[in-house]
């Protein structure tokens, strides 16, 4: 299940022309190999392992059943709960494939499947049966998407596609990630919160080596910041940035005010030590969400949000604070779309985040 939303994923400003492949390596390998054209499965080798599986491990395992060259990888801490393994390829611009391992605890696409999607199947496989669902491509731009799930083990393993435009059963089309492919990965015994010695020692070119179980998770910086918002729906039209005076909310606070071509702007600060008091909604505002973990607040032409959570695992506590300023009052018949940007800018404040979003932010705050 993811962390932060229900969006699966979307991908902008990747790196370009650095194709990636998986090896299954040696004992004494001591670099990652070049990438090669594709990497063929034993069937001897398909069969459930006991050791804790890592997102290169998946990564690897889904570059043998699917045939692209990802141009980077996402995941780690940034999208997955503590108990779940995956990764994210990403590709082409707007093409992202999530692969991941978890208890069920939420049945997610079957929630889906009996709520709407446009539709829903089960495909029978030797390895057991899978869910296929998918969303049909909309008028307004939104490409649909293609999830399959398997049930093994007592934990679910799951691949969701996005990109193409999904505009009939996904089986009757003839898609860069084709379904039968994406039934043999969630099907295959190797694909889970444990997996083989030999998947383990896998190698996938590209794959980052830095952060958080091997996911590209680094320390948050103030560009990384900024790259995050530019990301977001809300805030892509942000044209500069500068790093935000946060002495105001306690120690080892930073964050970037960006500005949009109105002269809006938007203050987004990791605050890890951020009063009680300023934890509270100001009398000045009116308010919602409570006040204990903080709260959105609101006035004529200024909206705050402020998120505090506590230490999880090696995780430290910290608090999120996003303000929008607006040159003229918000229209007081509909303060959504602004509450809105103000719940997506919170996604960049987490204490790490891709290792390539701090390298792109390098270029944006000074």
């Amino acid at each position: 299940m993811l962390r932060r939303g229900t969006a699966l994923l979307a991908a902008a400003l990747l790196l370009a022309g650095c194709g990636s492949s998986a090896t299954e390596a040696d004992d004494g390998a001591a670099e990652k190999p070049s990438p090669a054209p594709s990497v063929s499965i034993d069937p001897a080798d398909l069969k459930p392992g006991d050791r804790p599986a890592t997102p290169e491990a998946l990564a690897a395992i889904t570059l043998q059943h699917v045939s692209v060259e990802p141009e980077a990888f996402d995941g780690g801490d940034r999208y997955f709960e503590q108990d779940d393994v995956g990764t994210v390829l990403l590709w082409g611009g707007d093409r992202s494939l999530e692969v991941k391992a978890g208890p069920v605890d939420d049945d997610l696409l079957s929630t889906w499947c009996r709520d709407g999607m446009s539709g829903c199947v089960e495909v029978k496989t030797e390895n057991g049966a899978a869910t296929v669902g998918w969303d049909l491509a909309t008028d307004d731009g939104t490409s649909g998407q293609l999830m399959v799930s398997h049930r093994a083990a007592g934990e679910e393993r799951r691949a969701a596609y996005l990109g193409e435009e999904i505009t009939e059963d996904p089986r009757k089309l003839d898609l860069e990630v084709d379904v039968d492919d994406l039934v043999a990965l969630v099907t295959d015994p190797r694909l889970g919160t444990k997996t083989t010695v030999k998947m383990t020692k896998a190698q996938v070119s590209g794959f980052p080596s830095a952060g958080a179980n091997g996911g590209g998770e680094v320390a948050l910086t103030a560009g990384a910041i900024a790259a995050g918002l530019l990301e977001t729906e809300e805030y892509a039209d942000l044209d500069s940035f500068e790093k935000a005076d946060a002495s105001a909310y306690g120690k080892g606070a930073f964050g970037v005010v960006g500005t949009r071509p109105d002269g809006s702007t938007v203050t987004a600060v990791h605050a890890p030590n951020l009063s009680a008091g300023q934890r509270k909604c100001p009398k000045t505002l009116t308010c919602s969400k409570g006040d204990t973990d903080g709260y959105d607040g609101w006035i004529e032409g200024s909206a705050e949000t402020v998120r505090c959570h506590e230490a999880e695992g090696e995780r430290a506590a910290f608090c999120a604070v996003v303000r929008e300023q607006a040159p003229a009052p918000f229209p007081e018949d509909d303060l959504d779309p602004v509450l809105s940007g103000l719940e997506a800018a919170l996604e960049t404040l987490w204490p790490t985040a891709p290792a390539e979003s701090v390298r792109r932010g390098e270029s944006l705050v000074g």
